[in-house]
């Protein structure tokens, strides 16, 4: 089970259907795309992967195959920039 956490110190606005992520730290402003906002709704909301790629697929009639691609790529490349990472596991009890 692989949960996830966006970074801390960064500034998040939902703009229309987009979503800006400004890092002040490094002064660069990312945007994500209709899509990838939906994502990273979920990802901040804690949800799992497989959550995500099912809730994707409910809202936008897509294949399962091609939501997982757009869900992998963007947790990739928000990874990449930082701006998400690993959240800590929890122990089980």
């Amino acid at each position: 089970m692989v949960k996830y956490k966006i970074t801390k110190g960064l500034i998040t606005q939902k703009l229309d259907e987009k979503t800006v992520v400004f890092d002040g730290e490094k002064s660069i402003l990312y945007t994500l795309n209709r899509t990838a906002t939906d994502i990273f709704k979920l990802l901040k909301k804690g949800l799992e992967k497989k959550e995500i790629i099912e809730k994707m697929v409910k809202k936008y009639k897509i294949k399962p195959e091609r939501i997982e691609k757009d869900v992998n790529e963007l947790i990739s490349d928000l990874k990449q920039k930082k701006i998400l990472k690993f959240a800590s596991r929890q122990p089980k009890k």
